[in-house]
C-alpha cells in the first residue's frame, strides 16, 4: 500500500473523474489523482508527449525505459517494457537497455540516449552531444525528449518517496491506439 491512501474516486471533481475512466486502472493515477484539480492538466501535458509530440513513440519509449533503469524505478520499468513492445522495440534491446549496453543501438539512437542520461543528470550537454542528438532530432524534438525525461523521473521520485506497489499487471494493452501507437488518456 502506498504511504498516502487512494482517494475515493466519489471524492474527485468530475474533470479528475473522467481523465481517471480515460486510463487504465492503475496505482500510479489513482495516486496521482490525489492532486484533483491538477490531475487532468499533467494528464494533457503528458498525454500530449505520447499523441501530439514529433518525438517518435519508440524514441519515446526508449527514453522512459533508460530513465526507469538508471533511476531503479521498477514501476515504470514493469508498465513500460510492455508499452515499448508495442512501440516496436525488442526484447533485445529492451534487455540491452536493463544491461546499460547501449552500443548496439544506432548512432542517433545513441545519441538521443545519451541526451536522455545527461538531461536526468541535471548535466550541460558537450557541443558535440547536443549537435550528435540534433542531428537525429528536430529542435522540437529535443525539448519533448527533455520534458520526457523530466516528467518521467519526477513521476519516479513520487512512486519511490510514497512506495508506490506494483500493479498486478500492465496496463499497456488497455490504451487506446492510432496509426502512431498507444495513447495516454484519450
Amino acid at each position: 500500500m502506498a504511504r498516502i491512501p487512494f482517494p475515493d474516486s466519489e471524492s474527485l471533481s468530475p474533470e479528475t473523474q473522467r481523465a481517471l475512466s480515460s486510463l487504465p486502472d492503475l496505482g500510479v493515477f489513482r495516486l496521482l489523482s490525489i492532486a484533483d484539480d491538477a490531475f487532468p492538466k499533467f494528464i494533457a501535458l503528458t498525454g500530449g508527449l505520447w499523441a501530439d509530440a514529433e518525438l517518435s513513440p519508440r524514441r519515446r519509449e526508449l527514453v522512459i525505459l533508460l530513465v526507469a533503469r538508471l533511476l531503479n524505478c521498477e514501476y515504470e520499468w514493469f508498465q513500460h517494457v510492455e508499452v515499448a513492445k508495442i512501440c516496436e522495440i525488442s526484447d533485445e534491446e529492451i534487455a540491452a537497455i536493463e544491461a546499460l549496453e547501449l552500443a548496439s543501438f544506432s548512432d542517433d539512437e545513441q545519441a538521443i540516449l545519451q541526451l536522455a542520461q545527461i538531461t536526468l543528470d541535471r548535466g550541460r550537454p558537450s557541443d558535440d552531444q547536443l549537435a550528435a542528438a540534433r542531428a537525429a532530432l528536430s529542435d522540437r524534438e529535443v525539448i519533448e525528449l527533455q520534458l520526457v525525461v523530466a516528467i518521467y523521473s519526477g513521476l519516479a521520485a513520487v512512486m519511490a518517496g510514497l512506495d508506490l506497489e506494483l500493479d498486478q499487471r500492465s496496463g499497456a494493452h488497455e490504451l487506446t491506439r492510432d496509426e502512431r501507437g498507444p495513447r495516454l488518456g484519450q
